[in-house]
């Protein structure tokens, strides 16, 4: 298999060529305008003949040529490409107020933090996408396949070894092997699977991500559309039981989803995911592996110039975690979330563009769960979060975020040294001097230097911020940090 480019991009080539003549046309880049012909003054030394002008300006200056040339920089930037890389990077520095490295500063028992000024670890995701393009069979099929990897280092040195590693994706998708249903694509393999996530706290809250596979995007009525998937996760090692081992514990997962419905200027997604848990025993190892069903609603609205979503999701037994992974329970020799395990969430997330120097994301979280089916006659988890990051730029390049955010716990088992079943109460405030390439909020490389402080009570205190702050109930870090994704 090879590339080539779409027929048409050569016809478009040939004809400039045989516009322009042998001198290479000058095409402006594609955010900007193509440049006014110039004309061409006289040679003062030649007076029997006025001089000519180069074929490289009367090509620009003849209109048909310039819509020809306009096209095929068109043609040539939305053309598959062979091999497209994507992926992300954050990385920087920075120390706390007695001197020490940097810390993070978290709510025990909250599912994220508020990320600005607040990550101390350098994480990266490099991807390729490889589209496999057959020039002989020009029938509209496409397949490509995806590869992404992902690390972690501590900022221990100069040569940090990468801890962990791992593959995200590895996986094969086509698309328009039906001709019936040309939108249809199938895929198989590890993905990431048609996440969610509220940026500002990297909080991913609909994720279903895994190994299986599936189809997408077929139509349904006019407008909405139709993905299944099957999900499998097992657990880390074999259950080792009085009765015959069937291996490590699986757990099946069928994804339903309905996307793109239309209710008035919105657009409504309607998810289910029942669950299975295959074993072949009920002893007292894993007596409380069971399956389960997660489902939820998204209404996504346009909204200044972004976009206001809100959702509702709800999972139970095995799909508590609303995800296609095992959760570890809490009981001895448990390697799955227990029969009366149950989880509620809700978050409202958006992103807007007040004005082109103005942006702003917000979010709340509502996040009730108890992953401990009742266990103990205890009540559960609280988690609330409320918060939010404007972004102004002063010029082009250079502005300002403020990120502020609160987080209310109350855990069912908090981690130690902190006590179960209290209220506990961070806030945390960033602020941050931004170079990046312009004013939307999205827009990436960003460079920056912030200063955070956070506090919280006496609930959590000895479990925020690590040994720097294990007896204080107050913190403040300071650094610099560089984002960006492709």
């Amino acid at each position: 298999m090879i590339f080539s480019l779409p027929a048409r991009c050569a016809l478009t080539v040939g004809l400039v060529l045989t516009a322009a003549g042998p001198a290479r046309a000058q095409v402006a880049p594609a955010d900007q305008p193509a440049a006014p012909a110039q004309p061409v003054a006289p040679d003062p030394a030649a007076t029997a003949e006025p001089a000519t002008p180069p074929p490289q300006a009367v090509a620009e200056s003849d209109p048909t040529v310039m819509k020809v040339v306009d096209m095929v920089r068109r043609e040539m930037s939305t053309a598959p490409k062979l091999i497209e890389p994507n992926g992300y990077f954050r990385a920087g520095t920075g120390i706390n107020s007695k001197g020490g490295d940097q810390v993070a500063f978290q709510a025990p028992g909250a599912y994220s933090k508020y990320r600005l000024g607040n990550e101390t670890e350098m994480y990266a995701e490099l991807g390729f996408t490889f589209n496999w393009i057959n020039p002989d069979h020009n029938d509209g099929a496409w397949f490509k396949s995806v590869l992404k990897a992902a690390m972690i280092t501590q900022r221990l040195g100069t040569f940090d070894a990468i801890n962990p590693f791992a593959m995200r994706e590895a996986y094969v998708e086509a698309g328009h092997v039906i001709d019936a249903k040309p939108e249809m694509s199938f895929w198989a393999g590890q993905r990431f699977y048609r996440r969610k996530d509220v940026h500002i706290i990297d909080f991913f809250f609909q994720d279903t991500s895994g190994w299986g596979a599936g189809f997408q995007d077929l139509k349904v009525g006019d407008k909405a559309k139709l993905h299944v998937a099957w999900l499998v996760s097992s657990a880390p090692t074999s259950v080792t039981t009085t009765a015959p081992d069937l291996g490590r514990l699986t757990k099946n997962s069928f994804d339903f989803r309905l996307t793109d419905i239309p209710v008035g200027s919105s657009s409504l997604e309607l998810w289910v995911m029942p669950a299975l848990a295959a074993h072949g025993n009920l002893d007292a190892a894993v007596a409380n592996n069971r399956s389960g069903v997660a489902g939820g609603v998204f209404l996504n609205t346009p909204f200044m110039g972004g976009f206001n979503e809100i959702s509702a999701e709800f999972g139970a037994g095995g799909a508590a975690n609303m995800s296609s992974g095992i959760q570890a329970g809490n009981t001895p020799g448990n390697t799955g979330l227990p029969a009366g395990a149950w989880m509620f969430r809700v978050v409202e997330r958006a992103a807007v563009q007040i004005d082109p120097k103005l942006s702003m994301m917000w979010t709340g979280v509502l996040q009730l769960d108890n992953t401990n089916g009742d266990l103990n006659g205890s009540s559960g988890n609280l988690w609330v979060s409320v918060g939010a990051r404007p972004v102004y730029m002063v010029t082009k390049h250079l502005g300002g975020a403020v990120e502020l955010g609160v987080d209310v716990v109350k855990p069912e088992n908090a981690p130690a040294p902190a006590p179960a079943s209290e209220t506990g109460f961070l806030g945390k405030l960033t602020v941050a001097g931004l170079i990046r390439p312009g004013g939307s909020f999205w827009d990436r490389p960003e460079l920056r230097v912030f200063a955070t402080a956070a506090m919280w009570n006496s609930s959590i205190k000895g479990a925020v911020g690590g040994p720097a702050y294990a007896n204080d109930t107050f913190g403040l870090t300071a650094g610099v940090q560089a984002e960006v994704w492709w």
